[in-house]
């Protein structure tokens, strides 16, 4: 884990050099800033401690006491780090071409879905609840009896996070989402995307002159064709990989819990920044799946 710490340094380094802390915003109170000192701990340091927060979810005071810092002072080094990591990782984690999801697609895609560009499910963390009545209406999901936050992130056929999306309140539709999100701008005619029932996009791509996987209704019939129970089993194997990439995002145990709404500025890339760290990971998929 050290040696995998120096990698990422070392990646880094040049640019922490000339890092620019944040001080809080506008409203953030003139006795708060002054209470941000200068560097006291060793840049390698300083992403220990938020690569910490990140997968351990320690709190800014358990960090403070660990670096010996003050809380307002860890608190800047975060929200610098976070945005320099996500403008780094956002760089080295494109998303891929067709040619490249062809040459990393494993032989069970190949077989029956080959032209799959990307398989799409949603993501939601807990979020502390607000004070305003918009947002509380905005972030409010009726299936989690939560507010929440909600992303939708998109995998390779090979399990690789290609997409992940801004932050959006949880009472979003997944076809909103979808829309909205950017992601079917990336896609290319004749592209086929995987996803789960919830996702009615099909008249979307098809505008696009793309397709979409997903498992079949019954509509108005008593039991499936045994077509479609094949079909629904064909897409419900592959589409694992998906849930369970995002089960490895879930291991960044920041996003366990409820997020205070002081990240909450910060949400997106919080949740980008985990997204693409997992990319470091061992391969998902397997050859043969």
């Amino acid at each position: 884990m050290y040696n995998l710490i120096l990698t990422r340094f070392s990646y880094l380094s040049s640019k922490s050099s000339r890092l620019t802390y944040w001080r809080g915003d506008v409203n953030t109170p003139t006795k708060d800033r002054m209470r941000v000192s200068v560097p006291m701990i060793t840049t390698t340091d300083k992403l220990l401690a938020v690569l910490m927060r990140l997968r351990l979810g320690l709190s800014v005071q358990d960090l403070a006491d660990r670096f010996n810092i003050s809380s307002a002072t860890f608190s800047s080094y975060f929200t610098t780090w976070i945005s320099l990591l996500h403008a780094e990782l956002k760089f080295l984690n494109p998303f891929p071409s067709r040619d490249i999801i062809k040459r990393t697609m494993p032989s069970c895609f190949k077989e029956k879905y080959p032209s799959t560009r990307v398989i799409l499910d949603y993501t939601d963390i807990y979020i502390q609840r607000s004070c305003s009545l918009v947002n509380q209406s905005l972030t409010f999901s009726n299936y989690k009896h939560h507010n929440t936050l909600k992303f939708l992130v998109g995998i390779s056929p090979s399990g690789v996070i290609t997409f992940t999306s801004e932050a959006w309140g949880g009472r979003v539709s997944d076809r909103t989402l979808t829309e909205d999100s950017g992601i079917l701008d990336l896609l290319e005619p004749f592209d086929s995307v995987m996803a789960d029932k919830g996702f009615t996009i099909g008249d979307l791509l098809e505008k696009r002159q793309c397709y979409l996987n997903i498992p079949p209704f019954r509509g108005n019939s008593n039991q499936f064709s045994t077509t479609e129970v094949f079909q629904t089993q064909e897409i419900a194997q592959l589409r694992k990989h998906v849930e369970r990439s995002i089960g490895r995002v879930k291991n960044f145990h920041i996003l366990e819990g409820v997020l205070p709404l002081s990240l909450a500025p910060l949400a997106s890339k919080i949740v980008q920044v985990c997204c693409w760290l997992t990319n470091f990971d061992t391969p998902l998929v397997e050859d043969k799946c």
